[in-house]
């Protein structure tokens, strides 16, 4: 009976220093988590040997887990998959239709990122073409103006500047021939007679002021297709386009007028930019936003999944290892 009471007695002992050194052992395992000290002296086991070593079972956590749970080949393959392709399509879809759907603006767009459109145009926009403006006459002010344009508008336009002469000569005819230029011939042939009383006053023994003025309007309008006149013409355009063309970009506009100038774009660029962004996408650019929704979807999905698979390793090290 002895022999069995001991035996029991030890088992009971036992468990209870079995217990206590388990609970001792697992706090000393977890905690504390940070160390103590006793004046300048550490006290021992702390911290305890997991919060001590947490950034090196992290690390090789995040191994176990690279390696062999969330491998980048396995996250690849299901990035690539068909049904990946398909989610991430539907998705652009849908908000690709929520903006036709809705009739959403540029400025409603900007808005749901929090940009203010219209406080950006009017600041900064301003602000910014005018100086780009103002920075490039300040680089190009010397140069003449046919350097400053592009060769292809030059060459047009050496090419039709003869045509002018007939674009001209005709709007002078038809003018001549209308009913406001024979008024207008009237009106300063009386100015002449008022004041060239007396000398008119013999002409008009031999001829009426109507006769005069249907003869002088029927010479001027010989003239416009007179071959002599209309050369004269073109030499004078011509002359005139070639002086143009030579002249400096200051010659033709000094510093204060161009500034005024790029003041007054930049004031309509914002103005009709702004109000350009407060119209529907779908009113204001149709064939892109047809563009959008029949090409642009499966493209951009191509996009971000091969964007993903290029710097999947630098997501997951800085997913796994830093968070």
């Amino acid at each position: 009976m002895n022999v069995l009471f001991i035996i029991i007695f030890m088992i009971v002992v036992g468990a209870i220093i079995g217990g206590i050194t388990n609970v001792i052992a697992i706090r000393m395992l977890f905690h504390p988590f940070k160390p103590y000290y006793i004046f300048k002296f550490r006290v021992p086991f702390t911290p305890g040997l997991i919060p001590k070593r947490r950034e090196e079972i992290a690390t090789k956590i995040g191994q176990v887990i690279e390696e062999h749970l969330l491998t980048e080949t396995l996250i690849n393959e299901k990035l690539k998959s068909e049904q990946s392709q398909q989610a991430i399509e539907s998705m652009i879809q849908q908000q690709l239709q929520k903006l036709t759907k809705d009739q959403l603006s540029i400025k409603q767009i900007t808005s749901q990122i929090d940009i203010d459109l219209e406080q950006v145009l009017q600041t900064n926009g301003n602000q910014y073409i005018a100086s780009q403006l103002n920075n490039y006459y300040t680089k190009h002010q010397n140069q003449t103006i046919a350097s400053l344009l592009p060769n292809q508008l030059v060459t047009f336009l050496d090419q039709h500047v003869d045509n002018a002469t007939d674009l001209l000569c005709d709007r002078a005819r038809n003018y001549l021939s209308s009913a406001k230029g024979t008024q207008d011939i009237n009106d300063m042939l009386d100015t002449f007679f008022n004041e060239k009383g007396k000398l008119i006053g013999m002409l008009q023994m031999f001829m009426t002021k109507e006769s005069i003025a249907d003869r002088i309007q029927q010479e001027l309008i010989r003239l416009t297709s007179h071959p002599k006149a209309r050369a004269i013409v073109t030499s004078l355009i011509t002359n005139e386009y070639q002086t143009f063309k030579d002249k400096p970009l200051n010659e033709l506009l000094d510093a204060s007028q161009f500034n005024e100038i790029a003041e007054n774009l930049s004031v309509y660029v914002t103005t009709y930019a702004s109000k350009q962004a407060n119209k529907p996408v779908v009113t204001l650019m149709p064939q892109f936003v047809d563009y959008l929704e029949g090409q642009l979807s499966s493209k951009l999905a191509n996009l971000i999944i091969e964007q993903l698979s290029i710097h999947l390793s630098t997501i997951m090290k800085k997913w796994i290892y830093e968070d």
